[in-house]
C-alpha cells in the first residue's frame, strides 16, 4: 500500500500550484496516494485493523484507476489492490505463551483445600504421573 501511494505521486510529479489548476485529476492523485500511505502505516503499526485498512486500500486503488491518471499508469492500482488484498487476508500471529517463572509444585504434595470448597482432590489413581 505504501509502495502504491509513492508510485502514484512519482508518476504525477506535479507542483502543487499546477495540480490545483489542473483540477480533480491532479488533486485526487495527491489525496489517493496520501491515503494509501497512511493506510499502509496504520496496517503496519496496528495489525488488528488489517481488515478495514485492506478493504479501504482496495477501494481507493479502484477509485484511483478512474480519477487519477489511470491509478499511476495502472501500476499504482495493481499495487494498491495487491497490498490491500494481502492486508485483508493477513492473520497476525499470536504471541507464544510466556513460561511461568517461579517454583514448581513438589510432586506428591497434597493439594490444599478449604472446608468451604465443594470440590475434592482427585484420587491417586486418577492423577497424572507428572503431578
Amino acid at each position: 500500500m505504501i509502495a502504491a501511494g509513492i508510485e502514484m505521486v512519482l508518476v504525477a510529479r506535479l507542483p502543487v500550484e499546477l495540480a490545483l489548476q489542473l483540477g480533480v485529476g491532479a488533486v485526487s492523485t495527491f489525496l489517493f496516494s496520501g491515503m494509501l500511505v497512511v493506510l499502509g502505516f496504520i496496517t503496519w503499526f496496528t495489525p488488528g485493523q488489517h481488515t478495514i485498512t485492506g478493504s479501504l486500500a482496495g477501494f481507493i486503488g479502484l477509485g484511483a484507476l478512474i480519477l487519477s491518471n489511470l491509478g499511476g499508469l495502472v501500476i499504482g492500482t495493481l499495487l494498491a489492490l495487491a497490498g490491500g488484498g494481502m492486508a485483508f487476508a493477513w492473520r497476525p500471529v499470536a504471541r507464544p505463551p510466556r513460561k511461568r517463572r517461579g517454583r514448581r509444585r513438589r510432586t506428591g504434595a497434597p493439594a490444599v483445600t478449604s472446608d468451604d470448597d465443594p470440590t475434592e482432590p482427585l484420587p491417586a489413581s486418577a492423577r497424572r504421573a507428572d503431578d
